[in-house]
């Protein structure tokens, strides 16, 4: 009786505020790995033991695809060069990427939910910039006695994700005087950062998530988006031309050279498929094909541990199924949400526009960069899928104040 009890209150501590440490998890990044697997372990160890008798809340179709996924993941390890290290990345893979059932669930205990889950992210997304700032003086005037390195030591992949949190939460609740200038001043010291820690893929990837914001949420026109992202990866430019004036390396293949060899990563890969076409090499195990890895540039001779594009590393790690159902899974959640957005209201069509900027900047940055494995693709891509099924279920309806443009949901209303 004692333990029934106590699941009883854990799984009701979960549902109140327990399901909202994905929001704080891009702040503990900060704090190092360590610190970061403490709470994303705790995260999916408690929603494990509070969902089951919620389970029914989930959407069935994704659902299926999701464990189908798991499942092809699971079937490759066996054959694998290190089946132990498949294992261990398929378990991380699968309790960060958990993070999409739960929030559909956590999600549906309550209509206020959602703002909630939006706010936090927007608040520990602007305490991780501020720290990200604070630490930039101790890093680049090197009073740490390490040499200053963009690229190791300024943490600039959680900011695609971050920003449309941040430029939504300053539209709905900042002031109509100061909104503008604000969105304007969270932008460029993104746009900053991501320039000063030479991330290209980071500042693609918060380009794409400004475009997609600006069309979805504010519904400014395609013309006006695209305008804005060219203004936007000029100034990240002008900020730091270094890492733009790589194609001087190798004049005579100037894509390579730009790309820093991706390119070359890329067709190597397409010229050389896995042995197991179907389950690929296993999850976690293409850094054994170093022959495919290493590249000639610039006359260095390269090698990296991975293809720096997530669809590449799942193909020939997960082989085809294991692509197909990621591309199927991600594929049916964008496709559900265009089904259902006319009938959308208002203000839900903003917030899948948020999810939605989120969702397509990781996936930018993950085509340049990190790879399905890790943790801002496995998590918080996954946290904005969970989002996103979420809104495409019925939701209350909201209007437009004629007076402010705020959009105000019916419980609002007077």
């Amino acid at each position: 009786m004692r333990i029934a009890t106590l699941h009883d209150a854990v799984r009701d501590a979960f549902f109140r505020w327990g399901w909202l440490l994905p929001a704080a998890l891009p702040l503990t990044q900060i704090g190092g790995r360590a610190l970061f697997n403490v709470f994303a372990g705790v995260y999916a160890l408690w929603g494990l033991l509070s969902f089951w008798n919620r389970r029914g809340r989930l959407d069935r179709a994704t659902t299926l695809l999701y464990l189908a996924l798991l499942g092809v993941f699971l079937l490759g390890i066996p054959g694998s060069l290190e089946p132990e290290r498949g294992l261990r990345l398929w378990g991380e893979f699968a309790a960060l990427s958990f993070s999409m059932l739960l929030m559909q669930i956590a999600l549906q205990e309550s209509p206020v939910h959602l703002d909630r889950l939006l706010k936090a992210l927007a608040l520990f997304g602007a305490i991780a910039l501020g720290l990200l700032y604070l630490q930039l003086p101790y890093l680049w005037l090197e009073w740490s006695g390490q040499p200053f390195d963009p690229l190791a030591q300024l943490r600039r992949d959680n900011l695609p994700f971050l920003l449309p949190f941040l430029l939504g939460w300053l539209w709905w609740h900042g002031s109509p005087r100061w909104r503008y200038g604000l969105m304007a001043g969270v932008v460029l010291a993104m746009l900053a950062y991501a320039a000063i820690a030479e991330g290209r893929a980071a500042l693609l990837g918060l380009i794409v998530g400004l475009g997609a914001f600006c069309g979805l949420v504010l519904g400014w026109r395609l013309r006006w988006a695209a305008l804005l992202a060219v203004l936007a990866l000029a100034i990240g430019i002008a900020a730091n031309t270094g890492p733009f004036r790589k194609a001087d390396l190798d004049p005579d293949h100037p894509v390579d050279a730009f790309t820093a060899g991706r390119t070359i990563l890329w067709r190597q890969a397409l010229e050389n498929p896995p042995v197991r076409p179907w389950l690929g090499v296993g999850i976690g195990n293409v850094h054994h094909a170093e022959a495919m890895l290493s590249f000639e540039l610039g006359g260095h001779s390269l090698q990296v541990k991975h293809l720096h594009n997530f669809v590449l590393d799942a193909w020939y790690e997960t082989g085809i199924l294991g692509v197909g159902l990621l591309l199927a899974l991600i594929g049916a959640v964008l496709a559900r949400v265009a089904r259902c957005w006319r009938r959308l209201s208002d203000l839900d069509r903003q917030r899948a526009g948020v999810l939605l900027a989120a969702a397509l900047a990781i996936m930018t940055a993950a085509s340049l960069s990190f790879s399905y494995t890790s943790r801002h693709f496995a998590c918080y891509l996954f946290v904005c899928l969970g989002g996103l099924i979420h809104l495409t279920r019925s939701r209350p309806v909201a209007t437009t104040s004629s007076t402010t443009g705020h959009i105000i949901p019916d419980r609002h209303r007077r």
